[in-house]
């Protein structure tokens, strides 16, 4: 068992849709085994992807149909919320616990992290505060149209979506920023009831969210890693320290692509979030 090693921060660059998924898996279950330290990645997508929340209903609220026409894939998160789509866009991930002094509950973990989220933003030159909304009246299969109550704003937009799950006394939180705008040809693959209600879907996000580039229009990719691994490093207790994932967390990995990610209905079967405890 590792003890009192430094935080780790991980870079894992462009990998398979549901790879992706599965690293973030990977890297909770070694953490809650105790053979791996608190975990920041940072990761693209080799294709453009849409992820699904853990039980989001994909029939109901998904154009299945011109994904696959338009070759965007579909891949379900072991986190909730809702969909996010991911193309120009920074992604990130973060694996920690109770023992690092994260306090239980959602809500309340949420607020924690974003303490590092806020020093990134702030890094980056934008002035982040914690939304206090509640859960939006107008539910959308869009993650960055719905509010909760740890919603990361500037200047009234959500900047930041993010979901998260506990297992025992760990935590895995995913998050995107999108960089440039793209929700038109995203909410083009959500289903809607109609076209006029979709418009008016579109319009009610874009008073909510904006990219990173509305603020900041020469922001790359590689400044956001920066600020990202900045300022979690100045509001937490130890530095990120850069690192690389374990031989036995990419084996895991690839293992869980096979069992669960390639499937979109790993949800509805009995499979537990981490099934190789």
């Amino acid at each position: 068992m590792l003890e009192k090693m430094p935080y780790r921060f991980v870079s894992t660059g462009a990998q398979e849709t549901a790879l992706n998924m599965a690293i973030d898996e990977a890297i909770l279950t070694h953490y809650l085994r105790g053979e791996a330290p608190p975990t920041l990645r940072v990761f693209r997508w080799q294709q453009v992807a849409i992820t699904l929340g853990r039980f989001q209903n994909v029939e109901r609220e998904i154009e299945h149909t011109v994904c696959q026409q338009r070759g965007v894939e579909l891949v379900r998160r072991p986190t909730g919320g809702r969909a996010v789509y991911h193309r120009d866009e920074f992604t990130y991930s973060i694996v920690i616990g109770k023992r690092e002094g994260v306090p239980s509950g959602v809500v309340a973990a949420y607020a924690y992290l974003a303490q590092g989220l806020v020093a990134a933003l702030k890094q980056l030159g934008l002035h982040a505060v914690l939304s206090d909304e509640h859960v939006s009246k107008h539910p959308s299969a869009a993650c960055f149209a719905s509010s909760t109550q740890a919603d990361l704003t500037v200047s009234g937009y959500k900047l930041i979506g993010s979901a998260q799950v506990w297992k025992d006394d760990g935590l895995l939180q995913q998050g995107s920023l999108p960089l440039a705008e793209r929700s038109e040809e995203f909410f083009s693959m959500l289903r809607y009831p109609s076209e006029s209600a979709r418009a008016e879907a579109l319009a009610l996000y874009r008073t909510k969210t904006t990219p990173l580039h509305s603020f900041l229009p020469a922001a790359t990719w590689d400044e956001v890693v920066a600020a990202f691994q900045g300022g979690f490093n100045r509001v937490f207790a130890q530095a990120f320290v850069p690192g690389e994932l374990s031989a036995s967390e990419w084996e895991l990995a690839h293992q869980l692509v096979e069992e669960k990610y390639r499937k979109l209905v790993w949800h509805t079967e009995r499979v537990s979030l981490v099934d190789t405890l």
